[in-house]
């Protein structure tokens, strides 16, 4: 039984493949619905709006016929919910009880950089423990989804226990908390069961670092905690087209185009990666917005089943040569190290920029046409469409052959 409610819009793409079994399409149109689960920002009852755009614009304009159920997973926000509040509620009170035992295990493995692995051996042995019981439960809510979406968050992110090794306080000096240790948690044991299940997966910010910590990866700070942040602004020159940038450091790092008038942020232009291009569109030049506001970044070492896409701008910035205004306070607070912006993992893309900020710019939607293609491919409407073919193709011959 369902436990979360459906977002109520359905996205239908109606795009003729094949006019000869357009009956059959037709069809097919009524029966096959792909549902994604979404978890935002525990701060947030809704996804984000422009996600949901990014994915409706594309669907519609790629085929097969399906339709697309948004449901949100947020146990912080039940009192708020109208359908499966008492569900989501028995949730938090479950990752409440969850967190004394994480604790304890890092507590017993100080130094470890790899805390899920610590949790998966603990579970293994405590078949009966909460964690166990959690992971048991997401893993079944999961079986009613085919794609995971894992949104920004605008909380600290990933605890730092589960990374960093000697971190064993709940509460540390920089603002991590329970919650911390909560929204990770079952972030993480989502992302378990949606690869168990092979199912897609899309991080993005907040979704993308959760994927490299599950891989067995390391979050690094840009520049180092500060309590009120940074008041530090530089410019890079040089880049895609010519532009300069303004980057700046506060308590996360932003960027805008040098303009006069405009403070307009979150537009920075670069090459479109060959993944998201397609051989359609190999030859061509094409470009897409990045925007970056965080201040936790992928570092190395990076871990065998991460496959990069891209490297953050800033990575490795000594040897870009940023000798342009105001680096000398840049370099004083960030750090010089690579960082990488981008992955593919198993079933799952992660970008630590925001792609739906920006997808009517450039080419920058080319990331969700890459997302739906990838989910209509793994999705069962294949199947479907498959027996719609030889059932049109059987009735043609008349020789009543059936799948």
């Amino acid at each position: 039984m369902r436990v979360l409610k459906k977002i109520n819009t359905a996205l239908i793409v109606t795009v003729m493949l094949f006019a000869s079994v357009s009956c059959a399409f037709a069809e097919i149109a009524e029966q096959v619905e792909i549902d994604a689960l979404v978890i935002p920002s525990r701060n947030h009852t809704r996804m984000q709006p422009e996600i949901f755009y990014a994915f409706k614009t594309s669907a519609n304009e790629l085929a097969p016929f399906f339709k697309l159920w948004f449901v949100v997973f947020n146990p912080f926000k039940h009192e708020v919910l109208e359908d499966g509040a008492d569900d989501q509620k028995e949730f938090l009170e479950l990752l409440n009880k969850c967190v004394g035992e994480v604790v304890a295990i890092k507590k017993a493995n100080p130094q470890t950089s790899e805390l899920l692995k610590d949790i998966r051996g603990y579970m293994k042995k405590n078949p009966e423990s909460r964690l166990a019981e959690l992971h048991e439960k997401l893993e079944k809510l999961m079986e009613d989804f085919e794609f995971l979406i894992l949104e920004s968050s605008d909380t600290y992110g990933i605890h730092p226990m589960f990374y960093e090794p000697g971190v064993t306080l709940v509460d540390t000096p920089d603002g991590a908390n329970a919650d911390d240790i909560m929204e990770a948690l079952y972030g993480l044991f989502f992302i378990d069961a949606a690869f168990k299940q092979n199912k897609l997966i899309w991080g993005t910010c907040h979704g993308l670092q959760l994927g490299y910590v599950h891989a067995g990866g390391k979050l690094g700070r840009l520049f180092e905690y500060k309590e009120g942040g940074h008041d530090v602004c530089f410019k890079a020159s040089g880049r895609e087209r010519g532009k300069d940038e303004i980057w700046n450091i506060d308590k996360v790092l932003t960027n805008q185009t040098e303009e006069p008038e405009s403070v307009e942020y979150s537009r920075v232009v670069y090459p479109v990666p060959e993944i998201f291009k397609g051989k359609e569109n190999e030859s061509e030049e094409m470009y897409m917005n990045k925007d970056f506001y965080h201040s936790f970044a992928l570092i190395k070492p990076v871990p065998d089943d991460i496959k990069v896409i891209s490297y953050h701008p800033l990575s490795e910035y000594q040897e870009e040569g940023l000798d342009e205004e105001f680096n000398e306070e840049f370099e004083e607070v960030f750090k010089d190290q690579v960082v990488i912006d981008a992955y593919t993992y198993k079933t799952m893309l992660g970008t630590q920029y925001h792609p739906q900020y920006t997808y009517d710019e450039l080419q920058t939607a080319v990331v969700f046409d890459y997302l739906v293609k990838q989910l209509v491919e793994k999705s069962k409407i294949t199947t479907k469409i498959e027996k719609a073919l030889v059932s049109t193709e059987s009735e043609e011959k008349g020789d009543g052959s059936i799948l």
